[in-house]
């Protein structure tokens, strides 16, 4: 691209006067930006689906006695997302797990033309999702080229392109704002490059392009206090969204590489305890498993791991991301603080490696499969999170319950109760809220 070197992203005042841009400069500017959207008018695609929605109606008998002013009810509702093509000869298209994790009926709309399409997978922890189109023709439509994630740098030039508020086709320009950004809490395995390029709802699944019209990343998310575009987009890069559509193509269970052991921020009681310095950046590790990749490391409990690949652990999520996409069966360097004295390991992720349950897989199993996450409040187990449309939040529960007791026993601290949720087919729970206990019953 000619004299792309010169441009700069400034206001255009100081972009002129700056780098003494002239007019043959910024139309060859403007028709490389021209030809990157034109060409992925096959690739993207607006995805539209329906969904069965759970829905709470109020029941004034009980409203008046237990201040339970809920009772679930179901309607067809659609939803819409972004997506594009990345195998034109299988009609394969990839998109954010949100947008058809749920659907009973896809229908994709490509440069006009429109198909019906099936899910092939979702990947929940790294909101991807796959689907494919039928009787599409050759020549309809146009796979995008995946770039190498890696090698993107901050600053780099970035075009989004997706379908907001259900407007097809709709093309902004930004740069890359960082990459690495994880601890959001979008997803479990975060590493998320941002963007200043416009993304607002309906851009989910979109492709986040570079200059040469190849993915760098697919758009996920946008921080946001109005709802909508506030200068900040995320965007699961290239990498991982190549990673996770090559398996979920399989049909198989997503692997990722896990080194068996037990992990938690630090706080200020904790780096008081083991006398860490504030300047000091580390998970620390409150178990291991035994045979586990980190336990033939030799990983110990209480250790504090400050580098993990030559990188700094930043946090859990940064952390657990690098493991899971991290090669198998090969030597990677590790950097630990033990009892105060800095120590070099290497750990050998195994492919074999199944882990025990630990509590916080116990949690994602209930998450995933009821929609229910636990958490130790000050002595009481309470409600966390309930998934929306899942079977707890069709029964009743809130965020903010505490659980007394399940199936008739009363349960201690929230691993306890995981232990038993996972157990059991059929559920009682006793919960209070606000004060008075009532009962929920559901059966997975």
């Amino acid at each position: 691209m000619k004299n792309l070197a010169k441009f700069l992203f400034l206001p255009l005042f100081l972009f002129i006067s700056a780098v003494d841009m002239n007019a043959a400069d910024m139309k060859d500017f403007e028709q490389e930006i021209i030809k990157v959207s034109e060409k992925a008018k096959k690739s993207v695609a607006s995805i539209k689906v329906e969904i069965t929605e759970q829905q709470r109606a109020r029941d004034p008998f009980f409203d008046f006695f237990f201040g339970n002013p809920m009772q679930p009810r179901s309607r067809k509702s659609q939803a819409q997302g972004s997506g594009f093509v990345i195998d034109d000869k299988e009609g394969l298209i990839v998109t954010n797990n949100h947008v058809v994790q749920k659907a009973e009926k896809i229908e994709v709309m490509i440069d006009g033309k429109t198909f019906t399409a099936k899910l092939i997978g979702t990947d929940p922890h790294t909101d991807v999702g796959l689907i494919k189109i039928e009787n599409f023709k050759k020549g309809e439509i146009q796979e995008l080229k995946f770039a190498d994630s890696d090698k993107i740098k901050v600053g780099s030039f970035a075009i989004a392109i997706g379908n907001p508020f259900g407007l097809s086709n709709s093309v902004t320009f930004g740069i890359v704002s960082a990459k690495g950004r994880s601890g959001m809490r979008v997803t479990d395995y975060e590493d998320f490059i941002q963007t200043d390029a416009a993304i607002n709802p309906g851009n989910s699944g979109g492709p986040l392009l570079n200059v040469e019209g190849e993915v760098i990343g697919m758009n996920t998310a946008i921080l946001s206090q109005s709802g909508g575009y506030m200068g900040i987009g995320l965007a699961v890069p290239a990498n991982m969204v190549k990673d996770i559509t090559q398996q979920l193509k399989t049909g198989k269970k997503i692997q990722r590489a896990m080194m068996g052991i037990v992990i938690q921020e630090l706080n200020d009681d904790i780096r008081n305890y083991f006398e860490i310095d504030k300047s000091v950046n580390g998970i620390l590790v409150s178990g291991v498993e035994p045979k586990s990749p980190a336990d033939k490391a030799g990983v110990q409990q209480y250790d504090l791991i400050t580098k993990f690949d030559g990188k700094e652990v930043e946090n859990i999520s940064q952390f657990r991301t690098a493991v899971a996409f991290s090669p198998y069966g090969t030597k990677i360097p590790l950097e630990i603080i033990r009892n105060g004295k800095p120590m070099k390991l290497e750990v050998v992720l195994d492919k074999n490696y199944q882990p025990s349950d630990t509590p916080q897989e116990l949690d994602r199993k209930v998450l995933d499969e009821i929609g229910l996450t636990l958490s130790d409040n000050k002595g009481k187990i309470t409600v966390s999170n309930v998934e929306q449309g899942s079977l707890a939040f069709s029964a009743g529960l809130m965020n903010g319950d505490v659980i007394v007791a399940i199936n008739k026993k009363r349960v201690k601290n929230a691993a306890e109760a995981n232990q038993i949720i996972n157990k059991s087919k059929k559920l009682l729970f006793t919960v209070n809220r606000n004060g008075r206990d009532f009962l929920v019953v559901i059966n997975r």
